[in-house]
């Protein structure tokens, strides 16, 4: 009988300092399974400018199990992760982080369960080394998510994984590019398991996610699952409306009955300054949504591919 394939998927942009240790654990860990199960090492680099590339290319000349797909300019890293993911070959992919941040030795665990019949195995980060501030900023955004979304949303989960070649199989029908896939994954169905880990601090090189990204990446996954922004707005409005009306029949009673206006230009002013605000919030909840529809309907290419290294020509 021959041996199962397993794809470790490693999303790459400026990890020069990591790459040789994720490469190394990998190896470690998967040669420790060599008797059941044969795996392949797959890099997407989304345009790194250091020696990322290099250092790769040195690897799949010495490893034939190592491959990369040198992207032709940064597209993101959702849509260099998601085009990576369907050019592994595995009956199943696990998805690691170059910065190790996320343990390696995980993947048996992953693949114990994966045997016992799930189809998706994440791990749940319980604690992770790092600031109390942005942990907890963290923490309140999965469970604003999870409020929000009309789907199911699974707090502390990244993208350390492993995912059936069947949930990769479901992922290219979805029609969009630029998915929250830690929302689509979940709401994929197919029996699923989660595995509680402390996620470590990085050791090396400088992470490239900064508080924009995040924010980013956060509202694609609420816009991605939820419409309950839209009615919010449709609610507040109705409710603000009321409220100006109310003002109007008590400042119209006022006059009649004291025969003066009421002081209270201070008031109005920032009356006015406080629906401008509410406003602009909604205005830009709906662009999020338009921006969105029009992401998907110019139907560029995901990603371009400007080079593809220690790929055999039956798996292009």
């Amino acid at each position: 009988m021959s041996k199962k394939l397993i794809s470790i998927f490693t999303p790459v942009f400026n990890e020069e300092d990591n790459i040789p240790h994720v490469y190394e654990t990998v190896k470690r860990v998967m040669t420790a399974l060599n008797d059941r199960y044969e795996y392949e090492h797959v890099f997407s680099d989304n345009a790194s400018t250091d020696r990322s590339v290099e250092l790769l290319r040195e690897l799949s000349q010495q490893d034939s199990r190592v491959k990369l797909i040198a992207l032709s300019r940064n597209f993101g890293v959702t849509k260099s992760t998601l085009n990576g993911l369907y050019r592994c070959q595995g009956d199943a992919v696990v998805q690691l982080d170059a910065d190790l941040q996320d343990p390696p030795e995980m993947i048996i665990d992953f693949i114990e369960k994966w045997e016992q019949g799930y189809k998706v195995v994440y791990g749940i980060r319980k604690d992770r080394d790092e600031g109390w501030v942005m942990k907890n900023i963290r923490r309140l955004f999965y469970r604003m998510a999870e409020s929000l979304s009309n789907e199911t949303l699974i707090p502390d989960v990244g993208e350390f994984r492993l995912m059936d070649k069947r949930i990769i199989q479901e992922l290219r029908k979805i029609k969009d590019y630029n998915p929250y896939l830690r929302g689509v994954i979940a709401n994929l169905g197919f029996p699923q398991a989660g595995i509680p880990y402390h996620r470590n601090r990085r050791e090396r090189g400088k992470t490239s996610t900064n508080l924009y990204r995040l924010f980013d990446y956060g509202m694609n996954g609420i816009i991605s699952h939820s419409t309950i922004l839209l009615r919010l707005s449709t609610m507040t409005g109705i409710f603000l409306a009321l409220i100006a009306f109310a003002l109007i029949i008590l400042y119209a009673l006022l006059k009649i009955i004291l025969q003066s206006s009421p002081a209270g230009l201070t008031t109005i002013t920032i009356l006015i300054l406080f629906f401008s605000g509410i406003q602009m919030i909604f205005l830009g909840i709906i662009g999020e949504y338009i921006a969105k529809i029009y992401s998907q309907t110019i139907d560029r290419p995901m990603v371009i591919e400007r080079e593809l290294i220690g790929f055999k020509e039956q798996d292009l």
